[in-house]
């Protein structure tokens, strides 16, 4: 099953709250063109998540719950900035019984505190961290 609201949700709720806007600070996947800047810019990439949950009324082709998770890296050439940034997102991205855009919201939250991973390909500080999540497939089944 594909991760259908994923990412567009976590933009949603970035955009939402100030935190970036999509296509000028705001990216999704791995292959996204970071412009140049002082930042901060945010990318979301999907890394593949757990197996998907069923119930005990549907059949072995119906699913409840969809387990995506994703990687969020931030780059600025301030340190300080790209560290605010991450954490500011690490907080947001951390919830539980949720709906975003119609879609239920189990939990979204992250596996480790916001860290180091040294300077990008234009010498920008980054930091990342890794989340999971737990929601319905879309707002179809939710």
């Amino acid at each position: 099953m594909a991760n259908s609201t994923f990412l567009p949700d976590l933009i949603f709720l970035v955009e939402q709250a100030g935190l970036g806007a999509y296509g000028t600070s705001l990216f999704k996947g791995a292959r996204s063109i970071i412009p140049a800047g002082d930042g901060p810019f945010t990318t979301i990439t999907l890394t593949g998540g757990a197996g998907e949950e069923g119930t005990h009324n549907m059949s072995r082709t119906d699913v409840a719950y969809e387990r995506p998770s994703g990687q969020v890296t931030i780059r600025a050439t301030d340190t300080v900035v790209a560290e605010a940034q991450a954490f500011a997102l690490y907080n947001l991205l951390n919830f539980f019984d949720t709906s975003v855009n119609g879609t239920w919201w189990r939990k979204c939250g992250p596996k480790q505190e916001p860290f180091d991973l040294g300077p990008d390909e234009k010498n920008r500080a980054r930091f990342a961290f890794n989340i999971e999540s737990v929601k319905r497939v879309s707002p179809a089944t939710s």
